[in-house]
């Protein structure tokens, strides 16, 4: 019960946070699109991440900062590609 109530807050905060910060770098009219492409990577994320993180990774980082690091990841890639096709 516990972990299905994370995701739903999750899946609220997480896209409307990242869509934000998105939406301050790149074009603040555009807020909605990213809110929602945050929120389809969020499930993406919340679907492969039993598959990224491995027992080797969970010696090294915890469980937190993974999340932080795939995100970072993804950010930066986003914000590649917007600054490439725009």
């Amino acid at each position: 019960m516990k972990k299905i109530i994370f995701f739903i807050i999750g899946f609220f905060i997480v896209p409307m946070i990242m869509g934000g910060i998105t939406a301050f770098v790149f074009n603040p009219q555009d807020y909605e699109l990213y809110a929602g492409f945050w929120g389809c990577v969020y499930l993406l994320i919340y679907i492969i991440f039993p598959l990224l993180y491995r027992p080797k990774i969970k010696q090294k980082m915890n469980k937190s900062a993974f999340y932080a690091l795939v995100y970072a990841i993804l950010f930066t890639l986003t914000g590649i590609c917007l600054i490439y096709f725009n």
